[in-house]
């Protein structure tokens, strides 16, 4: 069962909560505004992870949200690996930090396929599998 949390995970704390999501999560993905520049000139950062993109898809929905009026993003998806979570960890200091023109938004993480969690930046909440949450608490 998913979750809502509206805390913002800062500092010491995000980075705890990217190396947890390493070990338990296949991959991750990221959203950029279909109507933005592309992800590579906007974020020419980026770069240093673009050998781990498993692949990029034009959707109108996710998992936090719906868009609607024929609106589209790009989600990025990328393997989860020491790279991704070092670039991950260096590129923000919090899970509501992903967010617009800085940043790509709505960070995702997967678990065998499985959504386990999910930002709205803009919105400032996350959902998260329960069980997921609960043993991350635990293991502090």
């Amino acid at each position: 069962m998913m979750i809502e949390i509206d805390e913002n995970i800062k500092g010491k704390r995000y980075k705890r909560l990217i190396d947890w999501l390493q070990k338990h999560c296949d991959y991750f993905a990221f959203v950029v505004n279909g109507q933005l520049m592309d992800l590579e000139e906007r974020y020419a950062f980026i770069e240093t992870i673009d050998e781990h993109l498993m692949e990029r898809k034009v959707q109108t929905e996710w998992e936090t949200t719906i868009l609607s009026g024929g609106d589209i993003v790009h989600v990025y998806y990328f393997q989860l690996n020491n790279v991704t979570k070092d670039f991950l960890k260096e590129s923000a200091t919090s899970l509501f930090e992903w967010l617009h023109p800085d940043l790509p938004e709505d960070l995702m993480f997967y678990q065998n396929g499985k959504c386990v969690l999910a930002v709205c930046s803009h919105e400032k909440y996350f959902i998260v599998d329960e069980d997921f949450w609960n043993n991350f608490q635990r293991n502090r």
